[in-house]
């Protein structure tokens, strides 16, 4: 096992899946990265392959979601509010996954076909009571920090 500082020397440096791994001739051939790596590698790839070069092990994802909220003493709540709506719009919504790599939260916000073929959504991914995360986080940052940083 490597840890390294971030998902961009991880992902584009080590991992011999993506497509930055092979020229660095990487040798790592796990990663952990998001379920939406696989339509990047497709979508920025030259020449486009017909498949993803890398997929999403099954079982192994955790469904990670990204807030933005505003401050009670915000400034400007106006702007705050009207941020929030833009973030939640349709449009916005169904920009994101071919420019951030991110599925959108919005029900109803359709997906471009490319993602969806190269990177079908975890059917079942993993989640935990946020509640459950608050209490524990020191301690397993803690336990994880100690394993990796030896």
């Amino acid at each position: 096992m490597k840890v390294v500082d971030g998902w961009e020397q991880a992902y584009n440096e080590e991992f011999s899946g993506s497509a930055g791994g092979k020229k660095a001739k990487a040798d790592r051939p796990l990663v952990v990265s998001y379920a939406s790596s696989p339509p990047a590698e497709v979508i920025y790839a030259d020449p486009k392959p017909e498949t993803a070069p890398t997929g999403v092990a099954e079982g192994t994802c955790f469904r990670q979601v990204e807030y933005a909220g505003l401050l009670d003493n915000a400034k400007n709540p106006e702007g705050g509010k009207a941020l929030l709506d833009f973030l939640i719009s349709e449009t916005f919504q169904e920009d994101m996954p071919l420019n951030m790599f991110v599925y959108p939260v919005r029900e109803g916000a359709q997906v471009p076909q490319e993602f969806v073929k190269s990177g079908p959504q975890a059917k079942d991914p993993q989640t935990m009571d946020p509640e459950k995360i608050a209490a524990h986080r020191d301690q397993w940052v803690k336990s994880w920090t100690s394993l990796v940083l030896k």
